[in-house]
């Protein structure tokens, strides 16, 4: 959404041609922050243990699964020091099932929260939101131009985990909030929620996704594409 037409060009070809590879990192450590937000306690030991899961794991890996290994050990440092910046107090995290991708404009957009959100309150019906914890380094924006374009991703983003909302939690009676559609980027610790425009931010995914379905078809693989070594995912 942000991107210029070249940049945009090669976004999505990475997203049809995916080297599926690189989403098997941090297999063991999502969950594991997924069980220590929805803990009644916020119990520490979870991440002691999940620590010692990986160190066991890395210890007996070799290569490539190795250094995937210490990623994700890295990523459970800035997770534990970034805990104080999610924002979790007087707050009540929920284990979030698999839910089925939103579909806008013939394309379908998988939403996956790392924890649900309710807050109760004594009058009026509770508040639900829910937080995807993000903890992929990516890379560093070196100018305010480059962080302002990750922002506003962000925010898109939070505007779809208000849209998931709204959709998980139809019919029953409670509010979707937007200050509780949460994306946070555990390294940079930024906490990025839906904005009250929200509904805007969804027209320009609407707009990006007839763009994407009408290109699909006429998307050129990379030079290293090998169809028989390839997989169809729907």
């Amino acid at each position: 959404m942000a991107a210029d037409d070249g940049p945009r060009e090669t976004i999505l070809r990475n997203m049809k041609y995916e080297r599926l590879g690189r989403s098997l990192i941090y297999r063991v450590l999502r969950p594991s922050i997924a069980r220590f937000l929805a803990s009644s306690t916020r119990d520490r030991g979870i991440l002691a243990q999940c620590r010692v899961d990986l160190e066991t794991m890395r210890d007996g890996a070799t290569g490539q699964k190795k250094e995937n290994l210490n990623y994700e050990l890295r990523a459970l440092d800035a997770f534990e020091k970034s805990i104080n910046a999610i924002g979790i107090e007087g707050i009540n995290f929920e284990r979030a099932s698999a839910a089925s991708p939103l579909k806008m404009e013939g394309v379908s957009i998988s939403v996956q929260p790392t924890a649900h959100i309710r807050v109760a309150r004594p009058r009026g019906c509770d508040l639900v939101g829910a937080i995807i914890v993000d903890i992929a380094k990516g890379d560093i924006p070196k100018t305010e131009d480059s962080a302002s374009r990750i922002t506003n991703g962000m925010m898109h983003a939070a505007a779809l985990i208000h849209q998931y909302v709204s959709n998980v939690f139809h019919g029953q009676d409670v509010k979707a909030s937007q200050p509780h559609c949460v994306i946070f980027h555990t390294h940079r610790q930024e906490r990025v929620c839906s904005p009250d425009n929200y509904w805007r931010m969804l027209r320009n995914v609407e707009a990006v996704c007839r763009n994407i379905a009408r290109s699909w078809d006429g998307i050129v693989p990379p030079s290293s594409f090998d169809p028989s070594l390839s997989m169809t995912r729907h």
